[in-house]
């Protein structure tokens, strides 16, 4: 047994830990840059009650609320160009994953004074990030607050993708379960079938096999399982609330140390050419992957199925009774179709499909994300 696992974020997790944030920022930096969505956090007043606990530390603040549903290079740019003179000692991620993955943009970019686009396309390596990044999720979805990673899309080449460096790491992600209570169910229910996907993916991945992995994938697909149900029945349910939010920060230690399968990779083309969420395009497309993937990992998949339900399959039709009735619990029907997509659309699709295959049992079958797509079309 061989394997590497690496978390050098420090975590502050619980009910009402973002009462206590401010003590902590300052204790990495006096002048703070505080990144945000456009409209969520101001109308919940977390910006406000921040902004107010950080200048009653004695530190001086400075705010940008310009990242999208679907962070744009172009804002990250344009937030290094308005503050990359102020210098701030610490940038604060105040949202869910897409403010998180801004931010991580944002380092890089007042880091080397440069725009972002070379980097997140490979043509420039990523040598230094300096300045720090603190992360406080408000959404139990992409755990961006403890890995590594961070997705942009460019609108000049029509790419969405991800790229990497270890600086990209949170200093401290401060997860406080309370900050979800006032999600809408629709974001609820597509940032929780984000944990779920990377729960599955990362447990089916062929690269970074752990048993840390591992076990953080059944915690988490038990966790959604049992609590999503009853968060979207009952939003300000406090149990399944922090069950959830845990799940999620379990699956950004997942994606610190191994990687996602196809539907990911298939979902960046969906989610730039209709300019849907993340977990939407997902839910459209997991359950074609799942037909064309079990049977090249079944004892795994069934592994997974157990821990989602807590009965035994072996094979794959019992498998997808399994997903099925999850499916139904959370009151699941997306196909590609309802995303404003039809089957003409699927060459357009597969030819801006990124990264690697190779992670996936099923990425070297030939044509298998065209079979993927069109499978997508029906419910």
């Amino acid at each position: 047994m061989h394997f590497s696992y690496f978390m050098p974020t420090k975590i502050f997790f619980g009910w009402g830990e973002f009462k206590k944030a401010a003590i902590h920022i300052v204790e990495v930096g006096k002048r703070v840059l505080i990144v945000t969505g456009k409209q969520a956090m101001k109308k919940q007043g977390f910006t406000d009650m921040l902004v107010a606990d950080l200048q009653g530390q004695g530190a001086e603040t400075a705010i940008f609320d310009g990242i999208s549903a679907n962070p744009l290079t172009s804002e990250v740019n344009e937030c290094v160009a308005a503050f990359a003179d102020w210098q701030p000692d610490v940038v604060v991620a105040l949202g869910g994953g897409s403010v998180i993955d801004g931010a991580k943009g944002i380092i890089l970019g007042l880091s080397t004074g440069e725009k972002v686009e070379s980097y997140l396309l490979g043509e420039t390596s990523i040598i230094h990030v300096d300045v720090p990044l603190i992360a406080i999720p408000t959404t139990a979805g992409t755990g961006s607050e403890t890995n590594w990673a961070a997705i942009l899309t460019d609108r000049a080449c029509g790419i969405k993708t991800s790229f990497r460096h270890e600086g990209f790491f949170p200093r401290i992600a401060i997860v406080d379960p309370q900050l979800t209570v006032s999600l809408p169910s629709r974001v609820t229910l597509e940032t929780g079938f984000d944990v779920f996907a990377h729960a599955v993916e990362t447990y089916i991945s062929k690269s970074g096999l752990s048993p840390q992995i591992e076990t953080n994938s059944r915690v988490a697909i038990q966790l959604v399982g049992q609590y999503l149900p009853q968060v979207l029945a009952d939003g300000h349910n406090r149990i399944a609330r922090t069950s959830l939010m845990y799940a999620s920060m379990l699956m950004g230690f997942n994606l610190a140390n191994s990687t996602t399968c196809l539907p990911h990779r298939l979902q960046y083309p969906v989610g730039v050419k209709t300019n849907t969420s993340h977990g939407l395009g997902l839910m459209a497309l997991f359950g074609s992957w799942l037909e064309h993937t079990y049977e090249f990992s079944s004892e795994k998949f069934d592994r997974i199925a157990a821990a989602l339900s807590g009965r035994s399959t072996a094979n794959k039709a019992e498998f997808m009774t399994v997903y099925e009735e999850f499916k139904q619990s959370i009151d699941l029907d997306y196909c590609l179709t309802d995303l404003s997509l039809a089957r003409q659309d699927i060459g357009y699709l597969a030819d801006h499909v990124s990264g690697s295959l190779a992670n996936d049992p099923a990425g070297g079958i030939p044509g298998i994300v065209k079979k993927i797509y069109d499978g997508a079309f029906i419910k």
